[in-house]
C-alpha cells in the first residue's frame, strides 16, 4: 500500500464515527492549545524584556555596584537592595572606572531618599522609588511617552514613570501631568532638621521634647516639585521617577538645628541658660556615595573586558545578559511547571485516542478479517491504525495553533484598546508564534498520537484471520 492509500482509508475510517472523532480531537486541540499558550506566554515575557533592555541601549551598558559579592537583579541601574555593604562608590571611583579601555561614557546614579510622593492638592499617595543620574551623559536615554527628558538646570523638575499615571488616574492621559506640582516628602528632615532645599527646618522651641521631636520626625519634609515629563518603565522597570544628581546630591545634603558648643556661659548657676542653635549642613553623599554607576561600553563585543575590569577595582559588575540570564532560569522553571500542567491535558488527550482506537478495533474486526484473506499483512494492519491514531493528534495540534491564533490577536486588540489599563503585561506578545514552535506543536500531537495508537494498532494486527471473519 502507498502512503496516499493509508491517508484515504485513515479518512475514511474516521469519518464513520464523526462524533467519538471530533470528541477526540477537540481533546488533543485543549492539551495543544494549553501547550501553546503557556510557552508562547513565557516566551512573550521573555521577548518583552529583551526588546525593552534594547529599547535602552542596555545591552551595552555596564552597572559598577558597591558589593562585589551580591547581585543586584532588581533593576539595571542597582539601586535596589542594601547599599550600606562593599566598597564605596563616589567621585575618585567615577574617574577610575572612566579610564577603563572601551568605556566610551559613565553617569552616577543616586537612589533618593523619598518616602512618599503625592500631587499638589491631593493627600492620595504613593510609595516612589527616585533616582538621580546626569542628563550630561548619553550612557542611557530614559524613554519619553509625554513632556521633555530632564537638562542640567533642573533643580526642581521630576520625570515620573508610568505607574504614576495609573496610581493617581491618568491612565491614557499622560500629556495632563505636564506642568503639575508634586509632593515629594523625605523622611530624612524633621525633628529639628531638613534638606538643603527650600526653607530651613524649623527651629526647636525652648521647651522641646522628646514627643515634639517625633511628630516633626514623623512629618518628614515636603518638597515641591514640576512634572516635565512622564517616562515609559515597561516591563522590567521599577515605576522610577527620575531628577537631576546635581538636585539630589542637595536634597541628600542633611541642615540641622545644632546647639552652639562654643557659645559661652553667661549668668550665675541659678539664671536660665538658652544655648543657640545653629543651622548646620551635613553632606550624606560624602558617607554614602553615589548608589552605582553606569558605564556605556562601545561595543557589546567588549562588554565582559569592561564588567572584568570594573569587578579587579574591588567593585560588582551587573550587565543587562547577566540580568536576562537570571530571568530565564525563573522562566525556565516557571516553563517546566506550566509544561507539566499541559503535558497532563495532553496525557488525558492521548488515553482518549487509545480509547478510541481500541473501540475502531472492535467494531472493525471483521473488516481487518476481509482484508488479511485479500493480502494485507500484519504491518499493513499496524500501519493502518497508527496513521489513524496520527491523524488524529496531527488535526488536534493544527486546530490548536488555530484558536491559538485567534486567542492570540484578540489579546493584541485588547492591548491596543484597553493598553493603560491592562499595565506592562507582555500580552501583544502571546500571538507572535515562531516557526519552530508551530512546527514543534504539530510534531509532537502528531507523535503523541502515534504512539497512543501503537497499541491498538499491534492489537488489531495480531488478529487471526480466520476468526476476524467469523467475527459478529
Amino acid at each position: 500500500m502507498k502512503y496516499f492509500d493509508y491517508l484515504r482509508l485513515a479518512l475514511k475510517n474516521l469519518s464513520r464515527q464523526k462524533s467519538r472523532t471530533v470528541l477526540t480531537i477537540i481533546a488533543i486541540t485543549v492539551g495543544s492549545l494549553s501547550l501553546i499558550l503557556m510557552t508562547s506566554l513565557v516566551i512573550g515575557i521573555r521577548q518583552s524584556l529583551i526588546d525593552q533592555f534594547k529599547n535602552l541601549g542596555a545591552f551595552n551598558l555596564v552597572t559598577v555596584i558597591k558589593d562585589p559579592n551580591s547581585v543586584d537583579s532588581n533593576n539595571l541601574m542597582g539601586t535596589g537592595g542594601d547599599t550600606s555593604e562593599g566598597k564605596m562608590i563616589n567621585d575618585t571611583t567615577l574617574t577610575e572606572v572612566e579610564k577603563i579601555n572601551h568605556v566610551a561614557a559613565a553617569t552616577p546614579i543616586i537612589s533618593v531618599n523619598i518616602g512618599t510622593v503625592r500631587l499638589a492638592g491631593q493627600d492620595k499617595k504613593t510609595w516612589p522609588n527616585v533616582v538621580a543620574f546626569d542628563p550630561r551623559s548619553d550612557v542611557f536615554t530614559v524613554p519619553i511617552i509625554a513632556g521633555r527628558n530632564l537638562t542640567t538646570s533642573d533643580m526642581d523638575k521630576v520625570v515620573v514613570g508610568s505607574r504614576f499615571l495609573d496610581d493617581f488616574g491618568y491612565g491614557g492621559k499622560a500629556n495632563d501631568l505636564i506642568g503639575k506640582k508634586v509632593i515629594l516628602n523625605s523622611k530624612m528632615g524633621g525633628g529639628g532638621s531638613g534638606v538643603d532645599w527650600g526653607p530651613p527646618p524649623e527651629k526647636p522651641p525652648a521647651n522641646a521634647d522628646d514627643s515634639w521631636y517625633k511628630a516633626q520626625g514623623n512629618k518628614g519634609v515636603d518638597i515641591e516639585a514640576e512634572i516635565v515629563g512622564v517616562a515609559d518603565n515597561g516591563t522590567v522597570g521599577d515605576g522610577s521617577s527620575y531628577i537631576n544628581i546635581a538636585w539630589a546630591r542637595r536634597l541628600n545634603t542633611q541642615v540641622s538645628w545644632q546647639q552652639d558648643k562654643n557659645q559661652p556661659k553667661t549668668g550665675d548657676q541659678n539664671s536660665y541658660y538658652q544655648p543657640t542653635m545653629t543651622l548646620v549642613k551635613n553632606d550624606n553623599f560624602l558617607d554614602q556615595g553615589y548608589s552605582s554607576i553606569i558605564l556605556k561600553v562601545d561595543d557589546t563585543a567588549n562588554l565582559q573586558s569592561v564588567a572584568s575590569a570594573v569587578s579587579k577595582l574591588g567593585y560588582g559588575a551587573m550587565t543587562a545578559q547577566s540580568m536576562i540570564d537570571q530571568i530565564n532560569k525563573i522562566l525556565t522553571m516557571v516553563g517546566v511547571v506550566l509544561g507539566v500542567i499541559a503535558g497532563i491535558s495532553l496525557f488525558v488527550a492521548a488515553i482518549g485516542i487509545i480509547n478510541t482506537m481500541i473501540m475502531a478495533t472492535y467494531e472493525r474486526t471483521k473488516e481487518i478479517g476481509v482484508m488479511r484473506a485479500c493480502g494485507a499483512t500484519k504491518s499493513n494492519i499496524r500501519r493502518l491504525f497508527t496513521f489513524e491514531a496520527a491523524l488524529l493528534g496531527f488535526w488536534g495540534g493544527v486546530f490548536g495553533l488555530l484558536i491559538s491564533f485567534i486567542l492570540g490577536l484578540l489579546a493584541k486588540t485588547l492591548v491596543q484598546k484597553y493598553g493603560a489599563s491592562l499595565g506592562n503585561l507582555p500580552i501583544n506578545n502571546i500571538g507572535n508564534f515562531p516557526w519552530w514552535l508551530i512546527v514543534g506543536v504539530i510534531a509532537f500531537t502528531t507523535f503523541v498520537g502515534m504512539i497512543s495508537g501503537l497499541y491498538p494498532a499491534i492489537r488489531a494486527a495480531k488478529l487471526n484471520p480466520v476468526d476476524a471473519l467469523r467475527y459478529e
